[in-house]
């Protein structure tokens, strides 16, 4: 049986005006699931530029017995981001060929065993990375890998758990450099590390950057992966570096302790977030800061608490999102339990979207939220003292991308 394995693609919807800044990212998950069933094909609409109708052209007279579409969103907690355009693409492929079609917003295997991704199944070269993570380099490939699936932390606004359906499992190093050593030969070199938690100080985590060492791939390449402030020690920001992470990216989500610790974020204070952001700029390794406003302890003077944090650190990116309230999360449940008008539809979840929704605090309106949101993002970039720093780090080509970046209005529809 002839079986069509489909990314759909909402990139418009989710990204709005800077869709051209996003990253387009390889579909591991979509990958490791087809190369299961022989003879599988793989069409990522999103890598392709097709909308349903470019899809059903494309297919033409060579219809497929059955498609699988895997619906993920621009993130695994955010996979209800892609919700209408699968469903509409579900119907599309039904009434036009008459087949079966499989939708899942959630992983339906075991991907630790799937093996290394087979990227033949991809078109490899129409991939790219975010724009701030490509700084200062010549291009913008990109892949990705990972090491483990899931989380093993739980945090309240966080719902990736309901899409892995598993618990926290670790992959087997040499795969990890068997997939990253692929995409180099391939001509790529910047890649992702797509683990909800990629730095923690365990065995599984020293096994899979010795390998990336040994392979001597790390002075080429460029990855990014999460780490928590938590997780991280001199000598294992030594060892990352080493094995090629040039990006680490921190949840800090909060300036105020008291709200931080209300949604389970660590036990951490900014003391300490202070000491691992300086550690980590030691190592020679950038950071994405991220942070959150809206959560519903949040007052305008605890949102500019983060604000606050966020310039102080001067991180060379910084995420600055609207809480968003995703099915699946604690907090959904506690939203709707206080009466909360949640978003409905993809791209009232969609954070860069001009349709984008925001939920309130007990002390601030969404629109308030929202609007310190996109200040916050200006003042940050804008800032002569970020800037200044930039310019040290990657030239002055990259400054004149930022103010380019800051010149566009989001909220303002293409």
């Amino acid at each position: 049986m002839s079986v069509l394995f489909i990314k759909p693609n909402a990139k418009k919807n989710q990204y709005g005006r800077v869709v051209h800044l996003s990253a387009i990212e390889p579909p591991v998950w979509l990958a490791l699931l087809a190369q299961a069933t022989p003879g599988a094909r793989v069409i990522d609409m999103e890598a392709e530029g097709l909308d349903i109708a470019g899809l059903l052209a494309r297919l033409g007279a060579e219809a497929p017995e059955r498609a699988v579409i895997l619906s993920t969103g621009t993130h695994p907690s955010a996979h209800i981001q892609q919700a209408e355009v699968s469903e509409a693409l579900r119907v599309a492929l039904v009434q036009a060929f008459g087949i079966k079609v499989d939708v899942y917003n959630y992983l339906p295997f075991e991907p630790v065993e799937a093996g290394a991704i087979d990227l033949g199944l991809l078109p490899v070269e129409k991939y790219r990375a975010h724009n701030w993570h490509a700084w200062g380099r010549k291009d913008r490939s990109y892949g990705a890998t990972f090491a483990s699936v899931s989380c093993p932390f739980t945090c309240e606004f966080c719902c990736v758990k309901d899409f892995y359906k598993a618990g926290y499992v670790q992959r087997g190093p040499e795969l990890v450099a068997r997939d990253i050593q692929a995409y180099v030969q391939r001509g790529v070199t910047n890649f992702k590390m797509m683990d909800e938690l990629f730095v923690i100080n365990n065995p599984g985590v020293h096994a899979v950057c010795d390998a990336l060492i040994a392979s001597g791939l790390g002075p080429k390449i460029n990855i990014w992966a999460y780490a928590r402030i938590d997780t991280v020690t001199p000598d294992l920001l030594k060892k990352v570096r080493a094995a090629g992470i040039r990006w680490l990216a921190y949840g800090i989500e909060s300036g105020n302790e008291k709200i931080r610790a209300g949604v389970l974020k660590g036990r951490f204070d900014n003391n300490k977030i202070r000491e691992v952001i300086q550690m980590t700029k030691d190592a020679d390794i950038s950071i994405v800061g991220n942070y959150m406003f809206g959560f519903w302890d949040d007052t305008q003077a605890t949102m500019q608490e983060t604000l606050d944090l966020a310039t102080e650190l001067n991180c060379e990116y910084s995420n600055f999102y609207c809480v968003s309230v995703y099915p699946g999360s604690a907090l959904y449940g506690a939203m709707q339990a206080k009466g909360v008008d949640l978003p409905l539809t993809s791209e009232e979840f969609s954070q860069m979207s001009p349709n984008f929704k925001p939920v309130p605090t007990e002390h601030v309106s969404g629109r308030d939220v929202l609007q310190f949101r996109d200040r916050a993002f200006n003042a940050y970039f804008s800032s002569a003292r970020y800037l200044a720093m930039m310019e040290g780090r990657f030239g002055r080509n990259v400054v004149e991308e930022i103010k380019a970046m800051t010149a566009i209005n989001i909220r303002e529809k293409a």
